[in-house]
């Protein structure tokens, strides 16, 4: 058994690092995931975080402390943490293919809808992620 959350947070990243400090974010996260067994994917808009993490409960409370703290995000929203069986990204520490601004509107429409009904629109944030993400 595992531990999934699902959040999507506000971007502080100032636009013109974003997309070096997101790859900088990226690398420190894979260790770090590896190390406490940790997968899951990022999709990043410009403006918008989007990410799915999964692994051992300890491990996904220990991250949820870290990205709640973490100035880069404002407004961090649970979408949904739930027990699971299996893993979504099983494989990847961290998939994450680049910025994906082109998808902003996108993502909007997903987290809005995942406001009014997590359980739908987790399932559109969790397609995005998988659609956006190296694995495909």
């Amino acid at each position: 058994m595992f531990a999934s959350w699902l959040y999507v947070s506000i971007s502080r990243l100032d636009p013109e690092a974003a997309t070096e400090d997101v790859e900088r974010i990226v690398a420190v996260s894979n260790i770090r995931n590896r190390a406490l067994d940790v997968t899951g994917a990022l999709l990043f808009t410009g403006d918008r975080f989007v990410q799915l993490i999964e692994g051992p409960s300890n491990s996904i409370t220990e991250l949820q402390r870290s990205i709640f703290r973490d100035a880069r995000h404002h407004e961090v929203t649970t979408i949904r943490s739930d027990d699971i069986e299996e893993r979504e990204f099983l494989g990847w520490s961290l998939a994450y293919a680049g910025p994906s601004r082109l998808v902003s509107k996108v993502v909007g429409d997903g987290i809005a809808e995942s406001l009014k009904d997590p359980r739908t629109g987790s399932k559109i944030l969790i397609s995005l992620l998988h659609k956006f993400s190296p694995l495909d």
